[in-house]
């Protein structure tokens, strides 16, 4: 068993312009055919090798979301004035790559996740295993950002995390490449519950849109000991 190394795990690119680039990434979600999506932290615009202030002015932050062959920005300002992009790699990069290595991994019993056992294997990221509508396998990872544990009961609040269009509609939630993002709440290996980003009554977008997904299959996994 296998698990994304999200402590190496990058998109890189260089831009037309001659500038280099890297970003970390947060979360995938792939198809069994191997075709996956990977998404990057959202961070604050700056101004590229400024001499002055650094920070843009209006301030918005800027997210990545990546394929191989596409990628989308998602651009967030206040009061909302941006709008998203979606694009072929071609036309915006002379090069794009995604590493995505993985570590050979163990997998943890629901029953073992106490305090003990997780400072022996901290990290831990998880994995949930859900259908598309038309039958397809995706697996959604994600570094655990948060557990909590008492006895054999356990809690997981994470993300944001990649949850493709095509396995749950999300009333009003926002997609961007194919996907919702979400932050993840999950205390069954059985069903997870989300909340999307998409917009509020002020036509901001934050993480308010509910949904519950059932007859999902969860895995939490850690560095296997070499």
């Amino acid at each position: 068993m296998q698990a994304l190394d999200f402590d190496r795990a990058r998109i890189s690119w260089t831009t037309k312009a001659g500038i280099d680039g890297s970003w970390r990434v947060i979360a995938s979600a792939c198809q069994e055919s191997g075709d996956c999506i990977y998404l990057a932290p959202a961070v604050m615009a700056g101004e590229i090798f400024g001499t002055g202030r650094l920070p843009r002015h209006p301030p918005y932050s800027y997210q990545l979301v990546a394929t191989r062959r596409r990628h989308a920005i998602i651009r967030e300002s206040e009061p909302p004035a941006l709008e998203d992009s979606d694009a072929e790699n071609e036309a915006t990069f002379s090069s794009f790559d995604i590493q995505a290595p993985r570590y050979p991994a163990k997998l943890m019993e629901i029953g073992s996740l106490y305090s003990a056992a997780l400072a022996e294997t901290w990290p831990i990221s998880g994995r949930l295993k859900m259908r598309g509508r038309s039958g397809e396998l995706w697996n959604l990872e994600f570094p655990v950002s948060h557990i909590s544990t008492r006895a054999s009961q356990f809690q997981i609040e994470s993300g944001p995390v990649l949850i493709p269009s095509n396995t749950v509609d999300i009333a009003e939630a926002s997609i961007i490449g194919g996907c919702y993002l979400a932050y993840l709440f999950l205390n069954k290996p059985s069903e997870v519950e989300l909340l999307a980003w998409g917009p509020t009554k002020n036509l901001r977008r934050s993480f308010v849109r509910f949904a519950r997904i059932d007859n999902i299959e969860t895995e939490i996994l850690s560095r296997q000991p070499m």
